[in-house]
């Protein structure tokens, strides 16, 4: 038996493309590639999940910290009241409360040595699946071991691309998710409007980590050369950003909040399918401003060389 019921079955052939159908509309293509490699986006997820975990789980822990300073003494007490009277008792998701509980079983260097390694291959891994993702969305083909060997063709540029993006987040989480302390003078004062620019600069950094990593697999850039179209792009492609924005937050939401769905969700959609939206709608972006006139140049030297070699065959123009 071929794969798991014919879903895991990669030597099937595909029912192909008509290439004198019509375009279709960005929504209903969306969906249409996503669903032929269905079973692919799961096992890439799967992989992408593996990297992350003590990652997601030290997100887990965070998030949940700050949830529980943010509620009240008497709503914490009623809620634990009703856990043990059996109401209740999925405080967190099933996936976080397994994650957190496994995390707080492990000795302390462990968990500090496991979470050192995600953060490390956090950005190669991101590569690994942002080539996947960027080639099924153009319909080129890609295998799953392109995971891994373009985790090692970038792996110095998107370790720099992944320990930026983690410091960057998770100091403007700080600054978000920091309470006022009473007689802290002036910077008790200021926290507001500290807590507003974080906002703004995690929405922006979010918008920008949508182009590092495709430009990161794409083109042979510096670091530096990365970081500032990344900026440009997350300007240049406003509305589609904020689309995508939307979307992630509405599958986080649901992660955090809805029973049930992080088990799902994580481990087999969260990363590929946010993933896969992401490079979908702003891979367009750098096709236009930067693969097309790049291609244009190489186009234009190749051609003036031709003229050149022409010219010292002694067949040029006269």
């Amino acid at each position: 038996m071929a794969g798991f019921f014919g879903l895991f079955d990669f030597t099937k052939p595909g029912k192909g493309v008509d290439v004198n159908a019509p375009p279709k509309k960005a929504f209903f293509r969306f969906w249409e590639l996503y669903w032929r490699k269905f079973s692919r986006f799961i096992l890439l997820n799967l992989l992408a999940f593996l990297f992350l975990l003590p990652i997601v789980t030290l997100a887990f822990q965070a998030f949940n910290a700050w949830l529980y300073g943010m509620m009240s003494e008497s709503a914490i007490t009623e809620m634990l009241l009703g856990a043990e009277e059996g109401e209740n008792t999925i405080v967190f998701g099933i996936l976080q409360s397994i994650l957190m509980s496994a995390s707080f079983s492990l000795p302390a260097p462990v968990a500090l040595f496991l979470l050192a390694i995600s953060v490390v291959f956090y950005g190669p891994a991101m590569c690994g699946m942002t080539y996947i993702l960027r080639n099924f969305s153009r319909e080129e083909h890609a295998w799953l071991s392109d995971f891994f060997v373009q985790m090692k063709k970038n792996f110095a540029q998107g370790v720099a691309l992944g320990l930026l993006e983690l410091l960057a987040i998770s100091l403007l989480f700080f600054n978000i998710t920091t309470q006022a302390v009473e007689d802290a003078g002036w910077l008790s004062a200021s926290l507001p409007l500290i807590q507003y620019i974080s906002i703004f600069l995690l929405v922006i950094i979010l918008f920008t980590r949508q182009y590092t990593y495709a430009m990161a697999v794409t083109f042979d850039l510096k670091f530096p050369v990365i970081i500032k179209n990344s900026f440009a792009f997350a300007f240049i492609g406003l509305f589609r950003n904020i689309g995508v924005l939307l979307f992630q937050a509405a599958l986080i939401f649901a992660v955090l909040f809805v029973p049930y769905a992080d088990i799902i969700l994580m481990p087999f959609f969260f990363f590929s399918l946010t993933g896969f939206l992401a490079i979908f709608a702003t891979f367009p972006l750098i096709n236009k401003h930067m693969l097309l006139p790049a291609m244009e140049r190489k186009r234009a030297a190749e051609e003036a060389g031709e003229q050149d070699k022409e010219t010292d065959n002694g067949e040029g123009p006269a």
